[in-house]
């Protein structure tokens, strides 16, 4: 448990975002199968991709994923398409998650898939084999998980016929299906997009040898929320810019479009309280294609006492680490704010926001909690549970606070 708290308020230095593990763990499956002498520049050191490129880099074929999501439904594809017999098991919580239409999906294609226990999730054994599209068209539209279809688009070429896969338009978090294609173009693919359609040709020119892996998106909205919430700001967030490939890009003016100011230069994205300090708020946002961004506005929102806030898109936040929707609740709650789902929106009051000095915070054992609730600090010193949580993401992160005027005692 640790004690966060900063004495002046104020945000002045240069900060080095992890690099972006949403990249790292794409690269990283494509580099197994397509390119194994490919150079990966400024990997993630998050522990989601250390997990990852321990198994990829092993001969273990009984798999422990642990608690990262990602690298288990990537490997559930890669498996199903190399020869051998796996088996992949992971924490408590991942065998909450469910697994079911990547299953079925690959299952379509003739995978060899067995749930070892509860129909539907981890953990699961599978037999690699070749797989065979008999159709031209692989109907997906039952498929609502993003990474689902980006895990079945990295093994398309490898899988025999010639085919196209028809996704769901109205999927959560859609814009990292095209954070995909973007990658595998860049790794020499030819992807036709039409539509709903996608098909990732088999032939193949690629003639880089080496590929530098972005700063995360996501964890620059934790500074995001700091810098509105600090008296006086300064920041350059080293190697972050707006002609990235992230689409969390588009989110910055979720929040006080006048109360800060962007700009860039040699170094990267620089951040600056404006002159004009006035906050202004919408009464809508939705968050179905950024769902790891919602917590973080959620608890923004009600630190600038925004009123009353209809969140939309958060259907998928209960399967995360935690089920953020009930996270939030308490959290939100916490702070004498009103935080309820009415039809399928979550509606966020926020007029009467009160923090109480050294208020204890769980983290839920989730990373993306531990860093929305940390802002709360330029406010009021706040105590915060299982501060660890941080490295399956962003593992320096409360040592990049402390650069900037942060003080963490160790309870």
């Amino acid at each position: 448990m640790i004690r966060l708290s900063h004495p002046t308020k104020s945000l002045k230095g240069k900060i080095s975002l992890p690099s972006s593990k949403s990249i790292s763990n794409r690269i990283l499956i494509l580099q197994k199968i397509y390119e194994p002498g490919l150079v990966i520049e400024n990997l993630s050191v998050a522990n989601d991709t250390i997990v990852l490129k321990r198994i990829l880099s092993s001969n273990e074929h009984n798999i422990d994923v642990q608690d990262a999501g990602t690298a288990f439904r990537f490997l559930v594809a890669y498996c199903a398409i190399t020869s051998g017999k796996w088996s992949i098991n992971g924490t408590a919580r991942l065998r909450e998650r469910p697994i079911s239409q990547l299953v079925d999906a690959l299952r379509l294609l003739g995978a060899d898939i067995t749930y070892l226990e509860k129909e539907g999730y981890a953990p699961l054994s599978i037999n690699g084999k070749k797989l065979k599209a008999n159709q031209s068209e692989l109907d997906l539209t039952f498929v609502d998980s993003s990474q689902f279809i980006s895990a079945l688009l990295m093994i398309q070429p490898m899988i025999e016929g010639e085919f196209s896969i028809k996704i769901n338009h109205k999927m959560n978090s859609k814009s990292f299906v095209k954070l995909t294609i973007i990658l595998m173009r860049k790794m020499g693919f030819s992807v036709e997009v039409k539509g709903a359609h996608i098909r990732v040709k088999k032939e193949r020119r690629f003639h880089g040898k080496f590929v530098r892996v972005e700063p995360d998106w996501t964890s620059f909205y934790y500074w995001y929320s700091m810098a509105h919430l600090a008296k006086d700001v300064d920041l350059c967030m080293v190697g972050l810019s707006q002609n990235n490939i992230h689409e969390e890009k588009k989110r910055l003016f979720d929040v006080g479009n006048k109360s800060l100011s962007f700009g860039e230069n040699g170094d990267g994205l620089c951040v600056k309280k404006s002159k004009d300090n006035k906050i202004e708020f919408m009464s809508k946002l939705n968050y179905s294609q950024f769902p790891d961004l919602a917590p973080t506005f959620a608890v923004l929102l009600a630190a600038l006492r925004a009123g009353e806030t209809e969140l939309m898109g958060l259907e998928s936040l209960k399967y995360k680490e935690c089920n953020r929707e009930e996270a939030l609740e308490q959290i939100l709650g916490m702070l004498n704010c009103t935080f309820g789902l009415e039809d399928k929106s979550w509606i966020l009051n926020a007029e009467n926001f009160e923090l109480k000095s050294e208020t204890l915070f769980s983290t839920f054992d989730d990373h993306r909690m531990a860093m929305s609730i940390a802002p709360l600090a330029l406010i009021q010193p706040i105590l915060i549970e299982n501060e660890s949580v941080v490295t399956k993401s962003y593992p320096n992160f409360w040592e990049d606070l402390q650069t900037v005027g942060f003080e963490i005692e160790y309870l």
